[in-house]
């Protein structure tokens, strides 16, 4: 029996009205997954017959936020809407995540990206997601274009089950996309259960999919042990001109998880593929967040109100900070591009960093990244 890797969803832990987490356990098993040639996909091998429960979710410790309240606004009608429309020229999406949308300039991002990530399609590889959600109405791709490899159907709707943790993450982490890029589609794939288990075998899957079906970002809000055919089709990915974001993990610790810490390597991949750390809407590191010298970059990843099954709640973890770089990068494609920056908008988000040293002194400089987000300066510097 050849060993499977761990691996853990970088998600937040929801029963009833909770969100935050991440962890790893480990198992065995034989994978059946191979990479699959781009453009072709051999129907039957999509089934998870074989495949190993090799992931599952842990909760963190410090504060879970609880359900939502206050304004959901122009969401909760589902309505497409600019985030720079309200008078005042701050993002119109939920008040409460106001401190961390101006803290990487968003409301500017969007001014100098009006089509709002228009046409970008970004592959959220997760649960699942909740597709009568108001907040994600009328933003999905076509249902012909879904998939669900954890049960091997074309289903991806999350299973309602509120007692399991991971239950609403990817519903979660879609709606933190569109509120950074209102005007970008999710291609919804679900390769994780509900329970927060699923494994590394569907991501591969779920990659290879979300690249036949031209998504431009990928996002990855999971962690684990080194997989070679995930590594193999992530690699592709990157030469098939797709950017892929990848949470840092949420265990405190000094050190990049796997695959987040390939995205520092150099090659295709290192170059559009980026890892992320959480930082709270004060700039300041979460107590969660992993860091290290091989981060590359930090964004708001504490009490974000984000949508969930059957309503929104607050969430925290790294897996928000992920989709928060995703919904950035699909700005950019929205738009004309210099042509200098074609195929380098990952590196370039990095060098376009704000420096939070100074805010974060209990951490050495070196291991913060290139600091915080700035989406207007990256913006500005690839138009």
């Amino acid at each position: 029996m050849k060993p499977i890797p761990k691996a853990a969803l970088c998600l937040p832990f929801l029963t009833a009205a909770l969100l935050t987490g991440c962890g790893t356990t480990t198992s065995t098993g034989q994978p059946v997954m191979q990479a699959l040639p781009a453009g072709k996909i051999d129907t039957p091998r999509l089934t998870a017959q074989g495949d190993v429960r090799d992931m599952k979710m842990a909760e963190i410790s410090g504060r879970i936020g609880a359900w939502a309240k206050g304004r959901i606004g122009a969401w909760a009608k589902g309505q497409e809407i600019n985030a720079t429309t309200r008078p005042d020229g701050l993002p119109s999406t939920f008040a409460e995540n106001l401190p961390s949308w101006q803290s990487i300039h968003l409301a500017e991002a969007q001014n100098l990206a009006p089509h709002l990530g228009q046409g970008v399609v970004v592959a959220v590889i997760d649960t699942g997601i909740d597709p009568a959600h108001p907040m994600l109405q009328g933003h999905l791709s076509a249902p012909g274009s879904w998939y669900d490899f954890a049960n091997g159907d074309t289903n991806p709707t999350e299973v309602p089950t509120l007692s399991n943790g991971a239950y609403g993450h990817g519903t979660a982490v879609a709606s933190v996309i569109l509120q950074v890029a209102p005007n970008a589609t999710i291609l919804p794939i679900r390769a994780l259960d509900s329970d927060g288990y699923g494994s590394s075998i569907n991501i591969a899957k779920a990659v290879t999919w979300a690249i036949l079906q031209g998504a431009k970002v990928i996002n990855i809000s999971a962690v684990s042990n080194v997989d070679t055919t995930l590594t193999t089709v992530l690699n592709l990915a990157a030469t098939k001109g797709v950017y892929v974001t990848l949470a840092a993990g949420n265990e405190a610790v000094d050190k990049m998880p796997y695959p987040a810490i390939n995205a520092s390597k150099s090659g295709d991949f290192g170059l559009r593929a980026i890892n992320v750390g959480a930082v709270g809407g004060d700039s300041k590191m979460a107590s969660f967040s992993n860091y290290g010298r091989d981060l590359e970059i930090t964004a708001p990843g504490v009490d974000l109100v984000a949508a969930v099954p059957g309503g929104y709640a607050v969430a925290s973890g790294t897996s928000f900070s992920a989709p928060v770089l995703a919904g950035t990068l699909a700005l950019a494609l929205g738009e004309r591009q210099n042509l200098l920056f074609m195929g380098k908008l990952a590196n370039q988000i990095d060098l376009m960093g704000t420096d939070i040293s100074k805010l974060n002194p209990a951490y050495k400089a070196d291991t913060l990244g290139n600091g915080l987000l700035n989406a207007q300066a990256f913006l500005k510097s690839v138009q």
